[in-house]
């Protein structure tokens, strides 16, 4: 199996790329995984004291549980994802079955941040884009698909999003294979997964 992760801050477009690469190797069994899906399980507190958890921090993830799944599952396992909502700021009780394929995606902020996750990895992409366009995208995407009010929104990217960013996502994008700006050209990811692919199916 190949895995590619996809890294970049906030809005940087990560899932937008899963997608595209998804759906052009639909002749191929991907599979994708969220590193969101990952946060540590805060049921146990109020919604109000949620709320006020930095999402962004490497410490609201639960690496130890993702690496351990991740390997499970490359050692050919079917495990059971977690589900995270982003409406109530918590883990769900529901699981997802993660069965084997050709080719996984793995997506998060911090998915470079970890050398014992790095390890998993055929190839790894950081998408480079300014603050003030993830800003206006994050705005945009919470606002209709979170309930979030502007402000809100704009407030957590100053205090929380934005230090985070800078503190961890950016210097992470030093581990990454290829570094994208907002005008990559596709063509340049599928020749690389096209390589890993292909040759990865010569070789069984």
């Amino acid at each position: 199996m190949i895995v590619i992760a996809i890294a970049g801050g906030t809005a940087s477009g990560k899932t937008t790329l899963s997608n595209k690469i998804v759906e052009h190797y639909k002749n191929f069994n991907v599979k994708y995984l969220s590193l969101d899906s990952y946060y540590k399980d805060f049921s146990n507190l109020s919604f109000n004291e949620r709320s006020k958890i930095n999402f962004d921090d490497p410490g609201s993830f639960d690496f130890d549980f993702f690496y351990q799944q991740i390997n499970e599952y490359l050692n050919g396992s079917i495990i059971k994802t977690p589900c995270y909502s982003y409406k109530s700021h918590k883990r769900l009780k529901k699981t997802l079955l993660l069965r084997q394929g050709d080719l996984l995606i793995l997506d998060g902020i911090l998915i470079l941040l970890k050398k014992s996750i790095r390890d998993f990895f055929d190839l790894s992409i950081f998408l480079n884009l300014d603050s003030s366009k993830r800003l206006n995208r994050r705005i945009i995407r919470d606002v209709e698909e979170r309930g979030r009010s502007q402000a809100e929104v704009q407030k957590r990217f100053i205090k929380m999003i934005n230090p985070m960013h800078d503190k961890f996502v950016e210097p992470s994008k030093k581990y990454a294979d290829i570094i994208l700006d907002e005008d990559y050209d596709f063509k340049l990811i599928k020749n690389k997964i096209d390589q890993l692919l292909y040759g990865n199916l010569q070789k069984n």
